[in-house]
């Protein structure tokens, strides 16, 4: 961070030297040596306005609005931290915005410009104009690629999971389905056990409770008149989690008690 404003400091200095070389060299409207032959050249300008003779004659507020711009760069710097261009973008805005500023301070609100473009007309530039200049367009450069960077690609909506999801449900259905139907038969399976009843052949029921006196012929159906559901075992036991089979069978007086005659 500190490499940032070390950097805008370096551009104030160099565009003040250059500043007052052209000062003590030229006076005003004075055309100095070609820098470059039929490209851009040296001549002393003094602008009271912003860049491209932008709100000329308000000299004061110019400085004012550098003033508060200044401020507002160098807050966005100690918060920033998106990447090294976009940082020295904004380091170089900072470092033209304040050597300007000190030009309007130190010049009565004037700022001093020397370059002139020889092959095209263009008005008189400084420094500072030339760093304010490509510090903004590195900075928009540097940002319009992060955003594009950071764009995520829109999620495309498929119907295989939905129907992998449905397929998965129903086969947990059926198989929640297979396991109360395995329960329920061991609990009727139990059940024949306590009352020793062979599943293997059929059940006579009897009309009358005078079965004690009709002799070993007539096969008797001793099991108590409970019909086992899910539903029926829940209604009177509540969470069956908390019951094995032989809980459920003491509940309903049918524990299979093997020293019972």
């Amino acid at each position: 961070m500190m490499l940032c404003f070390l950097f805008a400091a370096l551009i104030v200095a160099l565009d003040q030297f250059f500043k007052q070389w052209v000062l003590r060299t030229l006076s005003i409207g004075e055309a100095g040596p070609e820098i470059i032959p039929g490209v851009l050249g040296l001549t002393r300008w003094e602008n009271d306005g912003a860049m491209l003779n932008i709100l000329s004659g308000q000299q004061w507020l110019l400085a004012g609005i550098a003033f508060i711009a200044a401020i507002a760069l160098i807050m966005i710097l100690l918060r920033y931290n998106e990447g090294f261009w976009g940082t020295l973008g904004l380091a170089a805005v900072l470092g033209g915005t304040v050597g300007n500023l000190v030009d309007r301070i130190l010049n009565e609100g004037r700022v001093v410009d020397m370059f002139r473009t020889l092959f095209i007309t263009f008005p008189i530039f400084n420094i500072a104009d030339i760093f304010i200049t490509l510090g903004f367009l590195t900075f928009l450069v540097h940002f319009i690629i992060l955003t594009i960077k950071t764009e995520k690609p829109e999620k495309t909506v498929s119907a295989v999971p939905e129907l992998v999801s449905f397929e998965q449900d129903a086969d947990d259905s059926e198989t929640e389905s297979d396991s109360e139907s395995d329960f329920i038969a061991d609990i009727d399976a139990a059940v024949a056990e306590a009352s020793n009843i062979d599943l293997s052949q059929p059940v006579v029921p009897l009309e009358d409770d005078y079965s004690a006196f009709l002799g070993d012929d007539v096969t008797t159906d001793t099991t108590p008149d409970i019909s086992f559901t899910m539903e029926s075992l829940e209604s009177d036991l509540g969470d069956l989690e908390d019951y094995n089979i032989d809980d459920i069978l003491r509940e309903y007086g049918l524990e299979n008690d093997e020293s019972k005659v």
